[in-house]
């Protein structure tokens, strides 16, 4: 990055290689940049790295935000990014400035532009003014803005005088306090292209909201999604660096509300012909779980039968109070006198006054006049009611969705790709899934690659494409590479629509056992159908 002209000779030396794998390198390096609008050129001893000046400060945001993803030694990685510039003092500075003027600045906004004011120091010596292709429109910005960016430009030139911006770059430091602090109020707002923006917006959360049964609050999540639209455009032209600190969290704990922002993010990208990062899809899975209720609730209502003697208003007393308090996650079927009328009916749980106990039901014993103990009794037999439900019904989802002819072990993928179309092959051989499900799984992959905690893999389609759904599974005799993680474990789900709402209650517990790395351990020891069976049942059982 810092030296774009140089020659095979000189990397050997500084990176202690010899001439045959620096060249091998370099080969390999040539795809990476290209995909950063670059151009790596090696002629005889000379090599060059060519391009527009803000294509290698994105280069070097997206080697940044990779080191931002390294739990050891990421701190030593981002300082051979910054050798120059101290991201500790530039957030410091910054949140002073900030503070003093009583502005309000998320987490998510303040670290990204920390970073890109960084970015655009650390580059002081390749300036945007000497380079056509990078100038960026003038962002318009709000009086507040413009004097906060004017001190922070004075701040960063009496602490880092060896990096002083060029005027050009001034202007685009200002752009990324414009763009990164106060995106509400300082983009430029177009009528005709905010009407167009909208109207694509509209039509693609209309399809989204369709095809995943979400329920929204329909204006407050168009507004929310053309805003960020707006933004985004502005992004992409000024900001190189762009991380959203919530997105392992959100594919983790919201899994299918981020499948839901990928389709929306795919159905934009194709109205509007914007290109969606994976940063970006975490946002827009956020406006969706602002304004959406929750997918496919899970069914916590127990059934309950009370036996409680016929005694003047007693009963009326006790069903009132049961109702008052635990209204929405109990219905009371029917109240009898006697233990063998509750031991015939078809229940989730028996509350009893009497001294005698249901041994058909779980039952939990009150006094008619429901004390605090009482009341503290039923809560507690309601949690382990509900619990049992979902177990059950997680143990037949697991019978359900799986298949001994779709469990494989012993393959050695040597990429992401090889294992996807292993899968998706076994599946279309099995009738599981049309021709078209690969394109739709190499589709979802390129919006944002599958790999969970660096160590499993969950591909699937775009759209509820199977025939019927099944979990194809695959435990490689050695990891895969996928994208930046090491895959021992591939997941592909292939699902029907008329199955969604069992499958998310199956789908979560699944995700979250394996991201628990004790747990994981055990599963990769597992050898058989019968033991990767045994080992969901009990312990997908016990995930909630």
């Amino acid at each position: 990055m810092e030296t774009p002209s140089t020659d095979v000779y000189d990397i050997m030396r500084d990176c202690y290689l010899s001439e045959s794998v620096t060249r091998a390198a370099l080969q390999r390096l040539r795809p990476q940049v290209e995909s950063s609008q670059l151009v790596l050129t090696v002629k005889g001893p000379a090599v060059r790295l060519s391009g527009p000046e803000m294509c290698f400060r994105k280069l070097l945001g997206d080697l940044v935000h990779n080191a931002m993803d390294v739990s050891v030694g990421q701190t030593e990685k981002i300082d051979r990014y910054f050798p120059d510039i101290s991201l500790q003092e530039v957030g410091a500075l910054l949140q002073n400035l900030v503070a003093a003027r009583g502005l309000e600045i998320d987490d998510i906004r303040m670290s990204n532009a920390v970073v890109n004011i960084a970015i655009c120091l650390q580059r002081c010596r390749f300036p945007i003014a000497d380079d056509t292709d990078s100038r960026v429109e003038r962002v318009e910005m709000n009086p507040a803005t413009e004097e906060l960016s004017s001190a922070l430009i004075d701040a960063l030139l009496e602490k880092f005088p060896a990096h002083a911006p060029l005027p050009a770059d001034q202007d685009h430091l200002r752009m990324i306090i414009g763009v990164a602090l106060n995106p509400h109020e300082d983009c430029v707002s177009h009528p005709t292209e905010r009407t167009s923006i909208s109207d694509a917006v509209r039509v693609c959360l209309d399809e989204t909201t369709d095809h995943f049964n979400l329920t929204v609050t329909s204006e407050k999540l168009y507004d929310s999604v053309s805003d960020h639209m707006e933004r985004l455009a502005l992004h992409t032209r000024v900001l190189p660096y762009f991380r959203n600190t919530l997105q392992e969290s959100l594919r983790t704990r919201s899994p299918f509300l981020y499948d839901a922002a990928v389709y929306l993010a795919d159905r934009l990208a194709k109205m509007l012909g914007i290109a969606f990062p994976d940063d970006e899809i975490g946002l827009l899975a956020i406006y969706l779980g602002l304004y959406s209720g929750p997918v496919a609730p899970d069914d916590h209502t127990i059934t309950a039968i009370v036996i409680c003697p016929r005694y003047q208003t007693l009963r009326d007393w006790l069903l009132a109070g049961l109702v008052e308090r635990f209204g929405d996650r109990l219905q009371i079927l029917d109240i009898v006198s006697t233990k063998g009328e509750a031991d015939t009916q078809d229940v989730d749980l028996v509350i009893s006054t009497i001294d005698e106990a249901s041994r058909v039901h779980p039952c939990v014993q009150v006094s008619a006049l429901l004390s605090d103990l009482d009341l503290s009794a039923v809560d507690h037999a309601l949690l382990r009611a509900a619990k049992q439900k979902s177990r059950s019904r997680i143990a037949q989802s697991v019978r359900r969705f799986l298949d001994p002819e779709l469990f494989f072990t012993g393959v050695s993928p040597k990429s992401a790709k090889e294992a996807i179309d292993f899968l998706c092959s076994a599946l279309e051989e099995r009738g599981v899934v049309p021709a078209e499900f690969r394109d739709s799984v190499l589709l979802r992959e390129t919006y944002s690659p599958t790999a969970f905690a660096r160590r499993f893999a969950v591909p699937h389609a775009m759209d509820f494409l199977a025939h019927q759904t099944k979990v194809a599974v695959l435990i490689p005799s050695a990891p895969i590479n996928w994208e930046s993680a090491d895959a021992s474990l591939v997941l592909m789900l292939a699902i029907n629509g008329d199955d969604y709402e069992d499958f998310i209650h199956f789908y979560q517990p699944l995700i979250s056992l394996l991201y628990d790395p004790n747990l994981y351990s055990e599963l990769r020891r597992v050898t058989t159908y019968e033991e990767f069976m045994n080992f969901l049942d009990n312990e997908l059982s016990e995930t909630e």
